[in-house]
């Protein structure tokens, strides 16, 4: 992904938090034995009811959370844009629905990490900015990422928890 410096917003159901994408660096202690799944659910249960923000402002935290962040978009189609120049990426993590019948297995995968809820990842398109540290640049291409990603949450709104901030997204 190139030399240059990118940002993930990592939007989460009550919390917005910013990382650099880490170049590589994959383990960290808080993040040893966990598997793929278990660190997107513990990412998204930190992102949720308040607890992101206080949680950033510890470097081992953002230090965790910057890694599995960007593990995630490292998998996704955003990847070719940062490749390509592009320096600023929308990560949301959401609440998934349980299906009746199923709630039991969904439970003791979010206990694995002490999260009430497992979390569904979708990485929006990536954006070109010319001042990463201009504020109001970030919140528009943030809402810009959100307005291209609504057709996402639409069509995919049955995955999605009825407590999920995305809901009243959807219908607004």
């Amino acid at each position: 992904m190139g030399d240059h410096k990118i940002i993930i917003r990592i939007m989460g159901e009550s919390d917005i938090v910013d990382v650099e994408m880490t170049n590589g660096q994959l383990t960290h202690e808080m993040l040893v034995g966990l598997t793929a799944e278990d660190r997107l659910n513990l990412l998204g249960h930190w992102m949720d009811q308040d607890r992101g923000e206080a949680l950033s402002g510890k470097p081992s935290y953002l230090a965790a959370m910057a890694i599995i962040a960007s593990a995630v978009v490292a998998k996704s189609t955003a990847k070719a844009d940062l490749a390509d120049g592009a320096n600023f990426v929308l990560l949301t993590l959401l609440r998934e629905r349980w299906p009746v019948g199923t709630k039991a297995k969904f439970r003791k995968v979010a206990e694995r990490v002490k999260a009430d809820h497992t979390y569904l990842a979708h990485v929006c398109a990536a954006a070109r900015l010319d001042d990463l540290a201009n504020k109001e640049a970030l919140k528009q291409a943030e809402t810009t990422q959100l307005s291209l990603a609504l057709a996402f949450y639409k069509a995919n709104r049955g995955r999605f928890a009825n407590s999920s901030a995305v809901q009243g997204l959807i219908r607004s």
